[in-house]
């Protein structure tokens, strides 16, 4: 969990009430922190939620602790003055790093606490919501050393040449990523491209070489500095639209003023910052299940009014807005979570349980355990596979068409391998069967696991569900063979099934089924020499998968 370092006489000034020490301590929980350490006046908070950038500084924790202990009520307003400053996108960066974010904060008084802050919460920010800068890397700059309007443009390695952050020598673009140590520490975020992206000013001067480095001549903010630039850059627009919120929302918090930037791209425009409060809908019935407080509606609008909400109840439901920099909340029970905050969970009275029960395996461990025992029973050998997996795998290496499939995804990947979630078993087995053909045949492997799938109709967009997938390889293995199987395993659970006539690409035509079985879905029969060349089987190979 990330350490946030904070000092509490800034703290009690941004508060704005005097707490004690210990008082301090007990609120930063309002935050979902807790102070590790105490070095004089510097309070180290552990910050327990890793889905706040915006608690991530001194500024941050106040603004909640103020909200529950000075009762502030409802979402901070920050007022955004036109600065009339205009960022130009080329389109020769949507291929590199595409989006980008900024604005101007002027009447700055530069403090030591300030500095502090500022430079913490940027680099908390990169390491966490920004995924070590790779979705979001905010630039600071001395506003008063450039020229507007700016450009985002990308150049070739030789084209640029600036003075880096901290250092006194002019380097080309390629030389800061193979030897300024940021730009080694970082150089992998523009591996492989043959442009890198810079921030310059009108007058071609250079603010910073994203997501590396500043410049030394623009991009550091010092005791002198008077008008500060802030900019992220990274691949989506929300993304870095809540970076920067989360840095010009903190230094708002110290009374310093914040002008809006127009980014003019290719194809349209955008206004940062934007602070428009985002909307929700939970119901008073909904509130009091989940938290069993008991809440009236008043009291439920007072609590969230604390939580830096604002509330209005209509008919059975209360409409909520909530700050533009949280963007953690995805569902009613985050809003009903700050609630309970609010309310204070050392305040929350046990309930004794008034219903005695006794604990029992559940009906799907039993099916579960019931499966297993039976497949074990007739000679075959569990695996287990990675419920995450690669497209290609799901698709073109069984005969599917990848544009035609449809898988609930990861956002950013870190390998193509673990991108997706699976929809099928048997893929997953035969790359098994194909890591082990030194081994001894026949080899005879199931597994029962989860797979994933797209839902609309579901509250999450997805269903999961359990199956049954068997594998046999070797000679004489056919279609018999796994309706053999087939029968052995429903004997066991009981239950009676259907076979009809299939066509799915992935079997041989004429020797595969569709599986009807207590209103459960499945297929069985050979797998074609297509899919078996691509996992490079050369054994005959039968497939039976269904839900269970």
């Amino acid at each position: 969990m990330p350490n946030v370092e904070v000092n509490l006489k800034d703290m009690q000034k941004l508060v704005g009430k005097k707490l004690s020490l210990e008082q301090m301590k007990e609120a930063v929980l309002y935050a979902k922190g807790e102070v590790d350490a105490v070095e004089g006046d510097t309070l180290t908070v552990d910050i327990k939620d890793t889905n706040r950038p915006d608690l991530l500084s001194a500024e941050g924790i106040a603004r909640e602790i103020r909200g529950r202990v000075a009762k502030g009520k409802g979402v901070p307003e920050y007022k955004v003055k036109k600065s009339g400053v205009k960022f130009f996108v080329d389109k020769n960066v949507q291929p590199i790093r595409p989006k980008i974010a900024a604005a101007i904060v002027k009447n700055v008084k530069v403090s030591e606490n300030f500095l502090i802050q500022m430079i913490q919460l940027q680099e908390k920010i990169h390491l966490t919501f920004g995924r070590k800068r790779r979705e979001a890397a905010i630039g600071l700059y001395d506003w008063s050393k450039l020229e507007q309007p700016m450009h985002y443009r990308a150049y070739k390695p030789g084209e640029k040449r600036f003075i880096p952050l901290e250092y006194n020598v002019e380097m080309d673009l390629e030389e800061i990523l193979e030897d300024h140590p940021k730009g080694r520490d970082y150089a992998h975020l523009l591996e492989g491209q043959k442009l890198y992206p810079i921030l310059e000013d009108n007058r071609g001067v250079v603010a910073s070489m994203p997501p590396i480095i500043n410049s030394q001549l623009t991009g550091k903010v010092s005791g002198d500095t008077k008008e500060v630039l802030v900019e992220v850059t990274g691949y989506r627009q929300e993304t870095v639209n809540t970076a920067l919120n989360v840095m010009v929302s903190a230094l708002a918090e110290r009374g310093f003023g914040v002008y809006s930037v127009e980014i003019v791209y290719p194809k349209g425009k955008i206004v940062t910052p934007n602070f428009a409060p985002k909307k929700a809908s939970l119901s008073l019935a909904e509130i009091n299940r989940i938290s069993g407080l008991g809440l009236g509606k008043k009291q439920a609008i007072e609590l969230l009014g604390r939580g830096c909400y604002n509330a209005l109840a209509k008919g059975d439901k209360i409409e909520v807005e909530y700050p533009a920099y949280r963007q953690d909340i995805l569902h009613p029970v985050d809003i009903i979570e700050d609630i309970i905050i609010s309310y204070g969970f050392d305040k929350i009275e046990p309930t004794p349980v008034s219903v005695p029960t006794v604990g029992a395996e559940s009906k799907g461990a039993k099916t579960a355990k019931i499966v297993r025992e039976t497949c074990v029973g007739i000679g075959l050998q569990e695996v287990l596979t990675f419920t995450m997996t690669s497209k290609e795998r799901q698709t073109s290496k069984i005969g599917l068409d990848l544009e035609k499939e449809q898988f609930v995804e990861i956002a950013n990947p870190v390998s193509e391998n673990y991108a997706v979630f699976r929809k099928r078993v048997f893929p997953e087995l035969l790359e098994f069967l194909s890591k082990n053909k030194h081994c001894l045949y026949p080899q005879k492997v199931f597994e029962f696991g989860k797979t994933l799938e797209l839902d609309k109709g579901s509250e999450t967009g997805v269903v999961e569900k359990d199956r049954l997938c068997i594998v046999l390889s070797g000679k004489g293995a056919g279609f018999n063979t796994i309706k053999g199987v087939l029968d052995a395993v429903t004997e066991n659970l009981g239950i009676e099934y259907s076979l009809k006539e299939s066509d799915l690409a992935f079997l041989e035509k004429g020797r595969q089924a569709e599986i009807t079985a207590v209103g459960k879905k499945g297929f069985l029969g050979e797998v074609s020499e297509k899919a078996k060349q691509s996992f490079g089987l050369e054994q005959g190979t039968v497939v039976l998968e269904l839900e269970i």
